[in-house]
């Protein structure tokens, strides 16, 4: 999971762009508590839409690859921060949450805040406080409670007004600098909540995945991948896990061992299959010897029936698709979607393969690899692994898919979201957002709620550009009736051209800062046969950034083959 100087400059960039087109923010008042609808099969109440993470809408929908043309924006939420997470939507309610950690529950009609959470911020996390999603569930007692993660402590909100229920904090008192994080998004079946949780690599940081119980919070079990030995920082747990409540199975992945192959166990890079109720292990899947190349299992894992067999299926950074058995976790099929993005062989670091979660209907499995070589979305047959279709216009994702109605929903790094024909990856629609879309989109009925953001990690000024859009039909009756783009009311407005000067207040240190300094790249390797150079400076009051490149060479050798600029 580590992050290379290369990197952070790239998504610095793309940070510039967002920023340079931010507006004035202004908050509104958190409306008033109402009644709460309870969980319906036809909602979308937790990442992947229900245990199995099938990421698909269950019910009927007018969505079809003959009508998704006409999606039309309906309104747009400003969020205080980045969204990373993908809703959750109940009844008419909208819930989310950013990188400051602040959690929303919104009007899925009008995009209104209804109430508001602020997390207590916990200082050691790589990127954001709230990165995934949450998960929305009804008590025996008839309350509804909404539990995330944010920094290292679980969260679970009364949805009639966000007054706190319980929480679980993972490491209580633990050292200054703790990395524990919870980047998974939790799943609950059967009155339990399990969710993952990470140590960022360091060793004697321990990582896992833990199941507390839904109404109190009261811990059920933890388990510890180290099996009890000193913790190695070879086992996080960023993936969210899938429950098969028949079987009593909790499926759930891990990620990768920077030294390797020291640390190296069982429960490394692997898919594992726990006892519900107990916790204890049951199976282990994986697919590489001990190795440094950062080959994390990222997304969440897929529970389906094809062929005649019910499989749980997982991407990997290895750019690899793998499905298993359910009941023995052994190898049914694997298919080498694309190459995983490896920054050089060894490096601990990988920008591409599987990182969002797939999505499996209609017979297929379907998704994004990150950034590495493209086509980067994939249409796989779900009994047998093989390609049926691949993309090339789309960018690089780590959004999670949806699908509904035989269309495929998804974000990438291109700022756009897109709607294609599940059946053979045809762009059926295309919306430009506010920022890279690294979070997957939740659907109900005819209404899809998508996310977007970006800034660069480790800043500390939040991203104004970022926030939640509903798009519906057009003629949907519970839309906007013309089809014309609703008005909307956000905390965060995009002004005009030039109407606002920035100014940076946390001024990074380094020659980039009034002075010219010297990039690389890290990323995409330049043509062969060219040696260009890049220099970057960084102006701070007022702020600008001024990027000299010379020698690149031709254009065309730069361009990703198929996408739209390749067109042009």
């Amino acid at each position: 999971m580590s992050r290379s100087p290369a990197w952070r400059l790239a998504v610095a960039a793309l940070a510039v762009v967002a920023l340079v087109a931010a507006g004035c923010a202004s908050s509104g008042d958190d409306g008033p508590a109402r009644e709460v609808s309870a969980v319906d099969e036809c909602d979308w109440p937790m990442g992947g839409q229900s245990p199995a993470r099938t990421f698909a809408a269950p019910c009927a929908t007018s969505i079809s690859t003959a009508t998704a043309g006409d999606l039309t924006q309906q309104w747009f939420f400003g969020t205080d921060d980045v969204v990373t997470s993908s809703p959750a939507i109940v009844g008419d309610s909208v819930y989310v949450g950013d990188w400051s950690g602040r959690f929303y529950a919104l009007d899925l009609a009008t995009g209104e805040p209804i109430w508001t959470f602020d997390a207590p911020v916990h200082p050691s996390v790589y990127a954001g406080q709230i990165v995934r999603s949450a998960a929305v569930f009804d008590l025996d007692d008839g309350d509804q409670l909404v539990a995330f993660g944010a920094g290292k402590t679980l969260h679970a909100l009364s949805t009639d007004d966000g007054t706190p229920r319980w929480s679980y904090e993972l490491n209580p008192g633990g050292p200054e600098g703790d990395p524990t994080q919870i980047e998974s998004a939790p799943v609950v079946a059967d009155g339990t909540v399990v969710v993952g949780y990470d140590g960022h690599d360091a060793r004697g940081v321990r990582a896992g995945v833990i199941a507390v119980d839904a109404a109190t919070g009261e811990l059920l079990w933890d388990f510890d991948p180290d099996l009890g030995a000193a913790p190695t920082g070879c086992v996080g747990v960023w993936s969210s896990p899938s429950v098969d409540v028949e079987r009593r199975l909790v499926y759930a992945a891990s990620a990768n061992c920077p030294s390797s192959p020291e640390g190296w166990g069982d429960y490394t890079e692997a898919i594992f299959a726990l006892d519900l109720d107990t916790g204890d292990p049951v199976w282990s899947f994986q697919p590489h010897e001990p190795n440094n190349d950062d080959l994390d299992f990222a997304g969440a894992p897929n529970l389906y029936r094809a062929g005649g067999r019910d499989l749980v299926g997982l991407g990997n950074k290895d750019a690899a698709y793998y499905a298993l058995d359910r009941e023995s976790g052994g190898l049914v099929w694997e298919t080498q979607a694309t190459e995983p993005g490896l920054e050089r062989p060894g490096s601990n670091f990988s920008t591409g393969g599987f990182i969002g979660a797939t999505a499996v209907g209609d017979g297929l499995v379907l998704g994004g690899t990150g950034v590495g070589p493209c086509p980067c979305l994939h249409g796989l047959d779900a009994a047998s692994g093989e390609i049926v279709w691949q993309q090339p216009l789309a960018a690089a994702t780590y959004a999670d898919a949806a699908l509904a109605g035989g269309v495929l929903f998804v974000g990438g790094t291109d700022f756009t979201f897109r709607a294609l024909d599940a059946s053979d990856g045809e762009v059926l629609w295309s919306q430009e957002m506010t920022g890279a879309v690294s979070g997957g989109a939740a659907i109900t009925g005819d209404r899809v709620v998508a996310v977007a953001g970006i800034r660069e990690p480790g800043t500390n000024a939040p991203s104004e550009t970022s926030g939640v859009t509903m798009f519906a039909l057009a003629g949907d009756a519970d839309g906007d009736a013309d089809g014309a783009t609703a008005t909307t009311t956000t905390e965060a407005e995009v002004a005009p051209a030039g109407g606002v000067a920035v100014r940076l207040d946390n001024e990074p240190g380094g020659g980039c800062v009034g002075s010219p300094c010297a990039m690389t790249f890290g990323i995409n390797d330049p043509p062969p046969g060219v040696t260009p150079t890049v220099r970057l400076l960084v102006t701070p009051d007022p702020f600008s950034i001024e990027i000299t490149a010379t020698d690149l060479g031709d254009p065309a050798g730069w361009v990703r083959p198929g996408s739209a600029a390749s067109q042009v």
